[in-house]
């Protein structure tokens, strides 16, 4: 699966930028938007925790998130890093700057890894906020639905909540 998706992605930059003949250009093009977006991604996460912490954003952020998780770990890694090493020719990935302010040296498997468990650890925190944020929503739902149950003809039992 992951030679499949890393063939069938350099097709599709090759067809994107058709106009352009040299790889390492291409490449350099392709790892000047990986940046942009994974940066774009990281800074969505701040903003919508930070300055605008609606529902919604924070519902696309996760969903955005999932969607690299799910290819990172079913992929070994990132596709996109893969082509644009492929095309360049080089080993450099999008973790290398953390990985040199940190002094750590890791080889090719190892930056996969840490990519792999860092976005599964962002993955799993913004999933368990967002259940939370689910049932904070969904409880107050459901208690005026059964205290308005409980008032009508309907026999139910009395069910208290804590306030809160």
């Amino acid at each position: 699966m992951e030679q499949y998706a890393v063939e069938w992605t350099e097709w599709l930059v090759h067809e994107l930028f058709f106009w352009e003949k040299d790889n390492v250009k291409k490449g350099k093009i392709v790892r000047a938007i990986h940046h942009f977006v994974s940066n774009g991604l990281i800074f969505l996460v701040l903003v919508s925790h930070l300055l605008y912490p609606a529902f919604w954003l924070q519902t696309f952020v996760l969903f955005c998130w999932t969607i690299i998780w799910i290819q990172h770990v079913f992929t070994n890694g990132c596709i996109v890093s893969k082509v644009e090493q492929k095309l360049i020719g080089d080993e450099s990935s999008f973790i290398d700057p953390i990985l040199f302010m940190f002094h750590i040296e890791l080889n090719e498997q190892g930056k996969r890894g840490f990519v792999t468990l860092g976005s599964t650890m962002l993955v799993s925190l913004l999933s368990l906020e967002w259940i939370a944020r689910v049932f904070h929503k969904v409880i107050p739902f459901l208690r005026a639905t059964l205290l308005s149950f409980s008032q009508g003809p309907h026999i139910l039992p009395s069910i208290s909540f804590p306030s809160g």
